[in-house]
C-alpha cells in the first residue's frame, strides 16, 4: 500500500463554477434574478442530495441538479421554455474552469502528487466536464458517488475514494471549497484543505483543516515537507 499521500479534488465550485450558469439566464431573465436563480439552484442540489442519503434513497446528480432548477425557478416565479430549461441542464456539462485550476494540478503534478477526483457527480456528468475543461489529463482516478449510491457527506465515497486508491483513509487528502464536503472528509478519516474562494465562514458543525487557502495555486506551497504533509 503505498504511503504517499494522495489529493482527491472535488469538481463543482472548486474546479469549476456552478454559479457561472447566472450568464445563460441572464439571456432569459433580469441579472438580479439570474443571480438568485442560480443561488437558488445550487442551494436546493445539495439540498436534495442530503434528504436523498439521509434517507437511504438514490438518484444520480443529474436528477438533482433537474428538479432544483423546477424548484429554483417556482421560487422566484420564473418560466422559461422547455427547450430552455434543456440547455440550462446541458450547460452543467460545460461549466467554466476556475483560472486557478489547471495550473495548480500541473504544478502538483510536476511534483509527483497523485491526483484524483471524488465527486458527487453522476459519470456522465464528470465525463462531459473534465472533457469539456480538459481537466482530465490530470487525475490518475475519477471517482463518482454513484459507484457507492450516497452522496457526500456519507462516510461511504471518502472511504471508497480510498479503496480505490489503494491507501489508508488517513493517506488521502480531500480539496474541496465546500465546508460540508471537509467536514465530512475529515469524519471519515481523511485529511483535508479547504479552498475558501469566497472568504466566507465555515460550518459552525465542524472546524477549518490544517490548510486553509483562498486559491488552489496555494496548494502545492502548503503541501510543504516542513509542515509534513507533502506525503
Amino acid at each position: 500500500m503505498p504511503s504517499s499521500e494522495a489529493l482527491v479534488f472535488d469538481v463543482y465550485g472548486t474546479l469549476v463554477d456552478p454559479i457561472g450558469v447566472a450568464r445563460d439566464l441572464e439571456e432569459r431573465m433580469p441579472p438580479a434574478d439570474a443571480a438568485e436563480v442560480a443561488r437558488i439552484w445550487r442551494q436546493k442540489q445539495l439540498d436534495i442530495s442530503f434528504r436523498l442519503t439521509a434517507m437511504g434513497r438514490y438518484e444520480d446528480f443529474g436528477w438533482c441538479t433537474r428538479k432544483a432548477l423546477d424548484h429554483a425557478l417556482a421560487v422566484l416565479d420564473k418560466k422559461v421554455e422547455n427547450n430552455d430549461k434543456e440547455s440550462l441542464i446541458a450547460r452543467y456539462n460545460d461549466l467554466e474552469p476556475f483560472p486557478d485550476a489547471a495550473p495548480a494540478l500541473q504544478a502538483l503534478l510536476d511534483r509527483g502528487r497523485v491526483l484524483a477526483i471524488l465527486s458527487n457527480g453522476a459519470p456522465a456528468m464528470l465525463d462531459a466536464i473534465l472533457d469539456a475543461t480538459g481537466l482530465r489529463r490530470y487525475f490518475a482516478e475519477v471517482i463518482s458517488v454513484d459507484e457507492v449510491r450516497a452522496f457526500k457527506p456519507s462516510p461511504r465515497p471518502y472511504h471508497h475514494a480510498a479503496i480505490r486508491l489503494n491507501r489508508t483513509p488517513s493517506r488521502v487528502r480531500l480539496v474541496s471549497c465546500n465546508s460540508f464536503d471537509i467536514i465530512g472528509a475529515e469524519s471519515a478519516g481523511l485529511r483535508a484543505a479547504w479552498i475558501d474562494r469566497s472568504g466566507g465562514a465555515f460550518e459552525p458543525d465542524g472546524s477549518p483543516p490544517d490548510i486553509v487557502i483562498r486559491s488552489l495555486t496555494d496548494l502545492l506551497t502548503a503541501l510543504t515537507p516542513e509542515t509534513g504533509h507533502d506525503g
